[in-house]
Parts: C-alpha cells; structure tokens; sequence
C-alpha cells in the first residue's frame, strides 16, 4: 500500500521531466542562434555555385526551423500532457543523434569538414555527447516513474502527422549533404575540364582560360589588362598624379598614399579585387608598382601567421622558383590589425623583379600591399614609401 502511495506520488511536470523540458527551451535558442550565426557563411563558400549555396540555404533554413518547430510541439505535448508526449520526446532525442552521426559520416566518408565545426564541436566530442544526451533521456523517457505515471501506458499514441514531421526533418540532412557532394564533384569535374582544355599559351585566370598579361606585375587576361591600360593611359595623358593623401579602400581601410604616382582603382585580375594600383616611371623608364588587393574571408587561418603559411604554401606551388626573406610579423595596437612583411624575387615574363609584401590582418579582413620593381637600386630607394604606406593603415569603422 505504501509503495502504491508512494508511486502515485510521483507525478506531473516537475522533477527531472522539468529539467528535461528546460533543456528543450535551451536547445531552441541555441539552434536559432546556430542558425543565425551559420546561414549567412554559406556564401563564403569558393567553390560552390550560387545555385548550390541558394539551395544549400534554402535546406539549412528548413533545418533549423523543423528542429525549433518540433522542440516547441515537443514542449507543448509535454506541458499539456498529450497522449504523443513520449513519442515525440524519443523521435526529437533520435533525431538529435542521427543529424550529428550523418554529418560525421559525411565528413568522413568524403573529407569535407563539418558544416558547424570548430575547435569545441569537432566531430569526435560531438558524436559522443549527442550519444550520451541522446541514450540518458531516451532511458529516462522509458523507464521513468514520473514519465510512466504523467503519461500512462495504456493512454499513449503516435500520431501519423507526427512520424510524417519526424522523416521530413531526418530527410534534410540527407538531401544537404548529398547536394553538398553533387556540387563538389561537378565543380571539381568541371575545374578539371578546363583546366586541361587550357593548354599553353593561355592560362587559367579565374574562370578565364586567355593569354595572360604580365604588363601589371601580376597575370591578367587581355580585357582586364585593357581597362588598366586606358585608365592609365588616361592619367598620364592628363599628368593625373597622386597627392600626399589618405585612400580609403572599399570603405573597409584608409592608406596612406604616396605622391607622385599614377592610380588605378577598381581594377581586377583573376579572383583578386585590385581596389588600389599605383604605378610610377624613374628617368629611364623603369615602372615602380605599388598595388592594394583587397580580401574578405573567414578562411584565411586565425592569425597572420596561418594566412602567411598558407600564402607561401600556394606561392610555392604557383612559382616554386621565387626566392622570399624570412617574414617579420608586427602587431598594430593602435589600430588593432597584424602585419607580415617579407621580401621576395621572382620572374616574371623573363624579368626578374624585386618585391615588398605586406599582408595585413584585421579580424577576418585582409589587404595584400604589394611593392614591385625591375630595378634592385630603386627597391631600396622607394621601400620607405611603402613601409609609410603600410604602417599608415587604418581600419575604416
């Protein structure tokens, strides 16, 4: 009589049940701020289409919000002590595990990283606490006293339109990862495509396959390399020269210019947005370059020294022939940016060039200030004015 009594006792919302609902509010606002934080850096992705990243969002605005949608009816039944309640609890806790395994089988199968993962969440420690979240209330949820008396056995249903919302749900990853694949191997059958269809004398230069243009320092197909030269053309023609000023580029940096050069704005080779290209000519006609290459991305590594590791990595691969300094790497407080400068001495066309790097990080932005010359004494003679320039640099609030 007394266990009867004491098992009567327990029952209701409260107890561990309570902890567990509590645990689905959390679970909401941690999958919309997941959600909010994730969605937006699809489109940094550089080798999708836009027809894939459209889609892919699409998808992943499906998941989040099926995953919160199907919280809050989880909350609800519970709350409301409907007869589904346990077996919308057991389908939410299966679904949390098997999103979580499909991702780590992707990743591994394929090699592409997890979408959502980082130094915390890599895909060992999330497998294994979605398994220990899962299996603890998926026990809890069978063999609780509470749960068994709140919602008794013989009063318990499942609803068609609640399986038909669970396999939707359970369906999304798949088609996101599956669409994920597609996109990957067409991308990389058609990089490979006209990468082979692009055969000496021309070279791949972005999307292009042309006879590249060295004229600037830096390969360029021929229309590109025309707008430059008319821009020029158009400076020279008129003695257009720069003044001892202040540049901003892309409303993201201000530099400080030096004077006495012609400029180019807005100018592009390949990938590369060239928002600044400053070119000047000695006695002899010898041209001292200076150009400003702007990059957005939050895949260029922590630091600057990821992203300096990483762009000599790819200058090794590209030009295995080029000879750099070691790079000294500064910190800007005042300004809150890193830097990295180093030398470097390359052929280009035949020609051997001097150059002067400086890669400048601020938080997930980044300038390339490049200085180049096919003159060794003037590399000396002119390096102030782009030391000036980079330790001139601002961020642009």
């Amino acid at each position: 009589m007394a266990t009867q009594e004491h098992k009567e006792e327990i029952r209701g919302v409260g107890g561990w049940l309570s902890f567990f609902i509590f645990g689905l509010i959390v679970s909401c606002v941690i999958t919309l701020i997941a959600g909010i934080s994730y969605i937006p850096a699809i489109f940094e992705n550089k080798v999708l289409s836009l027809a894939y990243l459209y889609g892919l969002t699409f998808l992943e605005i499906l998941y989040y919000g099926g995953m919160i949608g199907f919280a809050i009816y989880l909350i609800y039944s519970l709350v409301k002590l409907k007869p589904n309640a346990v077996s919308l609890g057991k389908m939410y806790l299966i679904l949390i595990f098997l999103t979580n395994l499909i991702g780590v089988i992707f990743s591994g199968t394929t090699g592409e990283p997890l979408a959502s993962e980082n130094p915390f969440l890599d895909s060992s420690s999330m497998v294994f606490r979605s398994l220990v979240f899962s299996l603890i209330w998926f026990l809890y949820l069978t063999n609780s006293k509470r749960v068994n008396n709140t919602y008794p056995q013989e009063k318990r249903k499942t609803y068609a339109i609640d399986k038909v919302f669970f396999f939707s749900i359970l369906a999304i990853p798949f088609a996101i990862y599956l669409l994920i694949f597609v996109g990957i191997t067409h991308e990389t059958l058609l990089s490979s495509t006209n990468q082979a269809s692009c055969e000496y004398p021309h070279m791949r230069i972005g999307d292009e396959c042309c006879v590249p243009n060295t004229y600037f320092g830096i390969p360029m197909c021929n229309d590109e390399a025309a707008k430059m030269h008319q821009q020029l053309n158009h400076a020279v023609g008129n003695k257009i020269l720069t003044t001892e000023k202040t540049e901003n580029i892309m409303g993201k940096f201000s530099l400080m210019v030096p004077p006495d050069y012609y400029a180019i704005r807005n100018s592009k080779a390949g990938y590369y947005d060239i928002p600044l290209f400053l070119i000047s000519y000695d006695e002899f006609g010898n041209a001292i370059m200076i150009r400003v290459i702007y990059s957005e991305s939050s895949n260029h590594g922590e630091t600057i020294n990821d992203f300096y590791y990483d762009f000599k990595k790819g200058l090794d691969q590209s030009a295995p022939q080029t000879l750099t300094t070691e790079p000294q790497f500064f910190e800007n407080e005042k300004n809150g940016f890193e830097i990295a400068i180093f030398n470097m001495t390359a052929n280009i066309s035949g020609i051997e060039t001097f150059n002067a790097q400086a890669l400048i990080k601020s938080n997930n932005e980044f300038l390339i200030v490049n200085y180049l010359s096919d003159n060794e004494d003037l590399f000396d003679h002119y390096y102030y004015e782009f030391e000036n320039l980079v330790w001139s640099s601002d961020k642009v609030n």
